[in-house]
């Protein structure tokens, strides 16, 4: 059977991890079959004009929503989306609208698959029931072999339909040869970094689990006097955990910046690119971003860190929430010599393992199987 239309369904088109992955299936849909019906379905937002200007039909429904009704109703305006399109598979990412998808499908008789893109909490019987639709598709995506696990060890009898596709990150936009020096110097210069100084960048939103106090801590342990540190994140309205942190960097040489518009150019004007998280990465984009521009990098040994960063030959990686630790690693790089090897390797680790283009062509693949099956 050719595959002739594919519908994927999340909650709204804003800003986020799940949805930078849906209009990157869109992109990888149009540029590999431009035939194919390219369907979105969600509640709408930002990223909507994406989905259209990149070759997808955009339909709004609902599905931002845990309203019991809503979710049934859901149902009935999904199969009769499936029906008016000839729909031949459903894609699902998030878990309220999984519950509409999974009955429209059933009633359909189309595959459904989901993508697991982090790990739920499940306190009770009650919120793992309802995480567990993420788990009953025909093909479950776990995001990395991390999230893999944890669907086994959850849902034993679900397991089997488990798929590790990684994540993937642009590296042709991630790319170091594609970054200027004057870009560097500019970026360095609008953030106050003195020229002799040590660059350190800890991207990631401002909240407690990403472990901004951690590397806080760290710093007291170091000579910092040639160090400027950057937190690059929004604190999205945590006020108490950012004047927290403002009152721990007193003396610390810490610049909060809240936004950047080129990733790219950030990573490259780092001397050392850091993620402290203290609970598990279901992925961790900054690691595979960090590592595919080739710069130093020092991460947190649990969830899906150490799928990408290979201790000692990609990265480094520290036991999560040590201060002592980091501060120990942070002293270990910066007195290290400069080292292409590691660089090129990184990058190497991330293109063969961790771009877009194969976490496209292999949800392609999945995506044509399923239709065969």
């Amino acid at each position: 059977m050719t595959l002739k239309a594919v519908l994927q369904v999340l909650p709204s088109l804003n800003s986020g991890g799940v949805e930078m992955a849906t209009l990157d299936m869109v992109k990888g849909i149009g540029a590999h079959y431009p035939g194919v019906g390219n369907y979105v379905a969600s509640a709408g937002g930002v990223l909507a004009d994406e989905v259209r200007s990149n070759g997808g039909q955009h339909v709004i429904l609902p599905l931002n929503t845990k309203c019991p009704l809503t979710i049934y109703k859901n149902i009935q305006k999904l199969v009769d989306l499936i029906k008016a399109e000839n729909i031949q598979l459903i894609h699902v990412r998030s878990r309220a609208p999984a519950w509409s998808a999974l009955r429209a499908a059933r009633v359909a008789k189309i595959p459904f698959i989901t993508t697991y893109h982090g790990v739920y909490n499940s306190n009770g019987f009650f919120k793992s029931f309802y995480n567990s639709v993420m788990a009953r598709g025909d093909k479950v995506i776990a995001i990395s072999d991390y999230v893999a696990n944890h669907i086994r060890n959850q849902y034993p009898h679900l397991g089997s339909n488990v798929v590790v596709i990684p994540e993937g990150i642009d590296a042709n936009i991630f790319d170091p040869s594609k970054i200027s020096l004057d870009q560097v110097k500019s970026l360095r210069q609008e953030w106050e970094v003195p020229l002799d100084h040590k660059l350190i960048l800890l991207p990631g939103r401002l909240t407690r689990w990403k472990g901004q106090g951690v590397l806080l801590k760290a710093l007291r342990q170091l000579d910092h006097s040639k160090m400027t540190v950057v937190l690059l994140g929004d604190d999205q309205g945590r006020v108490d955990y950012r004047l927290e942190l403002e009152a721990l960097s007193k003396g610390l040489p810490i610049r909060v910046i809240v936004s950047y518009d080129s990733m790219p150019v950030a990573y490259a004007a780092a001397d050392l690119v850091l993620s402290c998280s203290t609970d598990p990465e279901a992925f961790g984009r900054v690691t595979a971003e960090s590592m595919a521009m080739g710069r130093p990098y020092i991460g947190t040994n649990h969830g899906a860190t150490p799928e990408m960063c290979v201790h000692g030959q990609t990265g480094f990686l520290v036991p999560p929430g040590d201060a002592n630790a980091l501060a120990e690693m942070i002293q270990h790089v910066f007195s290290l010599p400069d080292d292409a090897s590691l660089r090129d390797r990184a990058r190497k680790h991330i293109i063969q393992n961790f771009s877009l283009d194969k976490m496209i062509q292999e949800t392609l693949e999945l995506y044509a199987k399923a239709v065969n099956m």
